[in-house]
């Protein structure tokens, strides 16, 4: 009786299909903008994408270059746990599968920056995952100056002004103008003067 029970359960085993799925994910690191000057933040979101399964839990470390410091970081709602200086380690109490973000977080480039640097996120855990690739990316110091010239409405009519005053047929004859009527003046006066004394004279 014992060889028959066993010899069912062995062929229910052969003929009813079973199929494990092993849980897979990756993690995602977004960092905006790409390129900023020395003293500039840089605005980073954590994301994951989960198949054949679903996780609950995330840790991960961030690595800066020496060039960036990290200055903050917010889990999305629903996440919980410790998220200070690049360290991540958070929990939900919901099932996540397929694409989600996780957290968010901020780094500033240097004010004494020299060159460009690099963010990484280390992933140790991501649900039952403990194999996931590190994702890095990069954030160029831009050295580009742009000079805005604030006058720029003003130099029409400063040229307009020197023009004026150029204009050969305009100003540039008022101080012989005034020299003619004052030579002119002193004739006037000379002959003035001469009349009277001849007139005193006889």
């Amino acid at each position: 009786m014992k060889k028959v029970l066993y010899s069912v359960i062995l062929l229910s085993i052969l003929i009813i299909p079973s199929k494990v799925f092993a849980i897979n994910g990756t993690v995602n690191l977004k960092c905006t903008p790409t390129s900023v000057f020395a003293g500039d933040a840089i605005n980073c979101t954590i994301a994951a994408e989960v198949t054949d399964g679903s996780i609950t839990d995330f840790s991960a470390t961030t690595t800066l270059s020496d060039n960036l410091e990290f200055i903050n970081a917010t889990p999305v709602t629903g996440w919980t746990g410790t998220s200070n200086k690049g360290i991540f380690s958070l929990t939900t109490t919901t099932n996540q599968t397929d694409s989600f973000e996780i957290a968010s977080f901020t780094v500033k480039m240097k004010n004494d920056a020299t060159g460009s640097g690099t963010v990484t996120l280390n992933t140790t855990k991501l649900g039952e995952i403990t194999s996931v690739a590190p994702v890095t990316q990069n954030i160029n110091l831009s050295t580009s100056t742009s000079v805005v010239d604030t006058n720029a409405g003003d130099a029409t009519e400063e040229e307009d002004v020197n023009a004026d005053i150029k204009n050969p047929g305009t100003g540039s004859n008022i101080p012989f103008m005034i020299i003619g009527t004052g030579v002119i003046g002193a004739i006037v006066v000379y002959e003035l003067a001469a009349r009277k004394k001849k007139i005193y004279k006889i």
